[in-house]
């Protein structure tokens, strides 16, 4: 059930949930009529993520055999990579081109790197997805995304529902 690289992975789930922890008890309480507060939610994932990964910890110690085969092969770990530098470009992308131009090379980037070899497709299922996104989280939800340079131009047409 367990394996020895389970041991890294539940401390390393037990440090992700602290770090989540900790963050949700700095937000500031904004309504005085909700006694819990905006981080109740959080604190209580972050609770059962530590618990989990106490859990795996605890079972990957436990576990007296070597692991039969790597934790990842070298092709896995160039596809993490190159989905970690991407994300990495797009974050820093966001705030200067704006949400509308870099979640489509988002999609794109994301595609290709999985292996999907068909640009045309590529090219549909970027772009409409990102339109989809775009309306659901700008008008109807009414979420300020990063519009880059193209703020004023899409606030003139774009009204918020």
């Amino acid at each position: 059930m367990f394996d020895r690289t389970d041991r890294y992975l539940g401390i390393g789930f037990i440090v992700l949930g602290g770090i989540c922890f900790y963050s949700a008890t700095t937000w500031p309480m904004y309504f005085a009529s909700d006694p819990a507060g905006p981080g109740a939610i959080p604190k209580i994932l972050s609770v059962g993520i530590m618990v989990l990964g106490l859990i795996l910890a605890i079972g990957g110690f436990f576990v007296k055999t070597k692991p039969e085969k790597p934790l990842m092969s070298v092709a896995e770990l160039r596809v993490v990579g190159l989905l970690t530098v991407t994300c990495i470009a797009y974050i820093l992308l966001l705030q200067v081109i704006g949400y509308l131009l870099a979640t489509p090379l988002l999609i794109a980037a994301i595609l290709l790197i999985c292996g999907n070899r068909n640009v045309k497709q590529i090219i549909l299922l970027s772009v409409i997805a990102t339109i989809v996104l775009f309306l659901l989280f700008y008008s109807l939800l009414r979420v300020n995304l990063p519009l880059g340079f193209m703020r004023k131009f899409i606030q003139s047409f774009m009204p918020r529902l």
